[in-house]
């Protein structure tokens, strides 16, 4: 039935949907990676204590998981695109807010709301690359969302190295500056359509034919499919629990990690003896390596396929993580511990950071694919925050080594976890994946 968008050619509207829906991961990349730079100059600027550096820290995470699993439920409801746009506008108003908040309580309550933003948006716009994209070039096309992650937290440490030297109100621009690529992205979105095949799903077949043209002018998509009501509790029907239980555990494995190196990166490298300006000049260089892994993801995920890709992503962060853990105990050279951190990121960019995008559209059907996303958003940044204050308690008392071994041992639930229960996806349609 959706032959015209499974066996489309490559074509200019494929990347514009991909790269504008790629917006969200952009920025969550840069909040996430602009908040670790600005927490060298927010802290003695309102003497945080430790808990409410972590606290801040994990704000806009904890708002993550309101915002993925209540949108992606209504995107199955209301379309793919009825929040696509309010999104923005909600994370515009945020962002602007926290700039100008005047004390840690207001920041904090700011953030958290503005977390609510990037989890609707985490929820919506993977499944609407899915629903678009060609059967062979899908994963290609939805690893473009994982690597903007990287392209905007490369963005964030450049500029929150750029405005440190500005003094106790740089923190306040590093903000600011995030609105422009979010306006940019909101006024580019009114172009993008409704996904045809949850208008086909709906009935509403006039209107999934229009969405087509989008991508081929002469396509007409036929034989209505009858529909389905969303429940949040077909997740767990015995068709998708394998699936759900995967995504799950994969996918807070891989939050409950990489969240933590994300905002506590230029902390660490501060703790071993470098200034917040060369702390923050070499998270800076870390992000821009660690697109190579995104790059190479982009190039061979509809070839090697997901689960191999997945399975050496989660092997090298165990191996890199507890290296680093040895080397900050017995040997804390700066430059080894940086190129430790550039392995890594380039391991969990090439594996699990792209196919955290990739999985919950290709194992789940229209009718529960948003809701599948958004669930998935949720217990991730469920991972995110465990990791965070868990490894905040264990650092405390161990060094930072032992939080690192910590984080090796979770990369190792995330691997066995693939291994057992991770299926290969590449080059089939949705629909065949989901008979």
């Amino acid at each position: 039935m959706f032959e015209p968008l499974d066996d489309s050619k490559l074509k200019k509207e494929h990347f514009k949907i991909a790269i504008l829906s790629s917006g969200g991961s952009f920025l969550d990349g840069f909040d996430i990676s602009i908040i670790s730079v600005a927490i060298l100059i927010l802290r003695p600027e309102f003497t945080l204590t430790t808990t409410e550096v972590t606290l801040l820290l994990g704000s806009t995470i904890l708002g993550m998981i309101f915002g993925g699993i209540i949108v992606g439920y209504i995107a199955d409801l209301k379309g793919r695109r009825y929040l696509y746009l309010w999104d923005m506008i909600f994370f515009i108003v945020f962002t602007v807010l926290c700039a100008i908040a005047t004390d840690y309580l207001q920041l904090l309550i700011f953030r958290l709301l503005l977390g609510i933003a990037i989890g609707a948006d985490y929820a919506i716009t993977p499944t609407i690359i899915a629903e678009f994209s060609p059967a062979k070039h899908r994963g290609m096309l939805l690893s473009l969302a994982g690597a903007a992650w990287f392209i905007g937290a490369f963005g964030a440490y450049g500029i929150g190295t750029i405005l440190i030297p500005l003094g106790n109100v740089s923190w306040r621009y590093m903000f600011l500056i995030g609105i422009i690529p979010a306006i940019l992205i909101l006024v580019l979105r009114r172009d993008v359509p409704e996904s045809p095949r949850w208008l086909m799903s709906h009935g509403k077949n006039e209107k999934a034919n229009e969405s087509v043209e989008l991508i081929d002018s002469t396509a007409h998509i036929q034989a209505p499919v009858t529909y389905t009501k969303t429940k949040i509790t077909d997740l767990f029907r015995k068709k998708y629990i394998a699936a759900t239980v995967f995504i799950s555990v994969f996918w807070f494995a891989l939050d409950a990690v990489t969240y933590v190196i994300a905002l506590n990166g230029p902390s660490i490298l501060e703790d071993i003896g470098l200034t917040s300006d060369a702390a923050s000049g070499y998270a800076t260089i870390i992000a821009l390596l660690a697109i190579i892994g995104a790059a190479i993801a982009i190039v061979f995920i509809d070839s090697v396929g997901r689960k191999n890709l997945t399975e050496i992503g989660f092997a090298g962060m165990v191996v890199t993580l507890l290296l680093a853990a040895v080397l900050f105990k017995y040997f804390p050279i700066v430059i080894y511990i940086v190129l430790l951190f550039v392995v890594f990121e380039i391991a969990e960019e090439l594996g699990p950071g792209i196919t955290s995008s990739v999985y919950p559209q290709e194992l789940y059907p229209t009718e529960i694919r948003s809701t599948a996303q958004g669930f998935g958003t949720t217990i991730s940044r469920v991972g995110a925050l465990f990791g965070i204050f868990s490894f905040a308690f264990i650092a405390a008392l161990y060094g930072v080594g032992g939080g690192l071994i910590f984080l090796a041992g979770i990369s190792g639930v995330g691997l066995i976890v693939t291994l057992l229960l991770g299926k290969e996806t590449a080059r089939k349609s949705l629909e065949e994946l989901n008979k």
